[in-house]
């Protein structure tokens, strides 16, 4: 029964001390408390717990918020990312990229 505590305790241990990932950039001219509007969202693939970029390491922010001059990007790690990263054990390690803009741009 001893033996089994500790690789038990190590694990929870290990989860309880884990977080979320997560930034906000704020491009142009707009307010942190500011309405606003997803207009897409893209996975970032990452290798060996997020230490080797994966393939789109390197976005066009064009490509996803148009002509927009006013805009926010958060990345972020997600519930279902953290999972798939525990399931391939650290192997692949995903990250999500979300795509705002003002309320009143649309």
């Amino acid at each position: 029964m001893k033996k089994a505590f500790l690789p038990l305790a190590c694990v929870l241990v290990g989860v309880l001390f884990t977080s979320c990932y997560n930034t906000r950039l704020l491009v142009g001219n707009v307010e942190p408390k500011e309405p606003l509007i997803e207009v897409n969202k893209e996975w970032n693939h990452g290798f060996i717990f997020g230490l080797v970029a994966g393939e789109n390491a390197t976005m066009n922010v064009n490509e996803y918020i148009g002509k927009a001059t006013d805009y926010v990007i958060k990345t972020n790690q997600s519930f279902l990312n953290g999972l798939v990263s525990v399931v391939t054990f650290g192997i692949y390690t995903p990250t999500q990229t979300s795509y705002y803009i003002p309320r009143e741009n649309k």
